[in-house]
């Protein structure tokens, strides 16, 4: 789907959709695929280039295995969506629902933020925009002020983390 307010297209999958979803347009969308250690990779043949990433859906960095998300993996991931532009971007996860809208929202708050968003408003915004794409979103917050407090101060990441976790909309789709 297009996203006016940050000039690209941006969409979420789950592993069963990813696989249909590409094969629409061969070539067309870049793919962050976030998967645990267990399960084996989506088809993603039609995918214009691809970031994979394998973590754990979980709320610790380390758990006992020390398969949890890391400052690493959103480093990694914020490099990767820097060098595709403008172009289309798909994240996928296992559900759709936790780990890919959390890199979603990281990636929408970054963009936003550069526009000179701020604030209450910020979070707003943010939270429009994830939910029009992904309406069942419930974002890791974990993976979410990992990836938050790489380009914003450690406070201040942890703070907007928890201010968008805390969003009316996002809280109801936790029951």
């Amino acid at each position: 789907m297009f996203i006016q307010r940050l000039e690209r297209d941006l969409a979420i999958c789950s592993a069963t959709q990813i696989t249909p979803f590409l094969a629409k347009e061969p070539g067309r969308w870049h793919v962050v695929s976030i998967r645990e250690p267990i399960q084996t990779e989506a088809d993603l043949a039609h995918a214009r280039s691809l970031h994979p990433m394998v973590f754990e859906d979980v709320l610790t960095t380390q758990d006992e295995l020390g398969r949890g998300p890391t400052a690493a993996h959103l480093a990694a991931f914020l490099a990767y969506v820097a060098g595709t532009g403008r172009e289309p971007l798909v994240l996928q996860c296992w559900a759709g629902r936790s780990r890919s809208t959390a890199v979603a929202l990281v990636v929408i708050v970054k963009e936003l933020s550069e526009a000179g968003l701020e604030g209450a408003e910020l979070v707003q915004a943010a939270v429009d925009i994830l939910l029009t794409l992904r309406p069942q979103a419930l974002p890791n917050a974990l993976v979410l002020r990992l990836g938050l407090e790489q380009f914003f101060p450690a406070p201040l990441g942890e703070t907007l983390s928890k201010a968008l976790m805390r969003e009316p909309r996002i809280r109801k789709n936790f029951g």
